[in-house]
């Protein structure tokens, strides 16, 4: 998925960083439609293209979500994770 989003950002693959796995951390996260289809739902739109359309939209709407990058919410990320956000 992270390649996907760098190459609808027109970005390299090199700014992926890897860190170790924790062990069940995949899983964790896992989601199954299987419950909600048998109730007869189906999806609208195919999981490729809303990505696009989302990435679109956050592309298109920097002033939503460019005052993270600074302030309040920098300094709050780097107590978190001990390291400094990239600009």
């Amino acid at each position: 998925m992270v390649r996907r989003i760098l190459e609808l950002c027109g970005r390299d693959e090199a700014l992926i960083e890897l860190v170790p796995d924790r062990l069940g951390h995949d899983r964790r996260y896992s989601l199954s439609t299987d419950r909600v289809r048998a109730l007869g739902w189906e999806p609208r739109t195919r999981f490729d293209d809303g990505l696009a359309a989302t990435v679109q939209w956050y592309r298109d709407n920097a002033w939503w979500w460019e005052p993270i990058r600074s302030g309040e919410y920098r300094a709050y990320y780097e107590r978190q994770y001990g390291r400094a956000l990239r600009d």
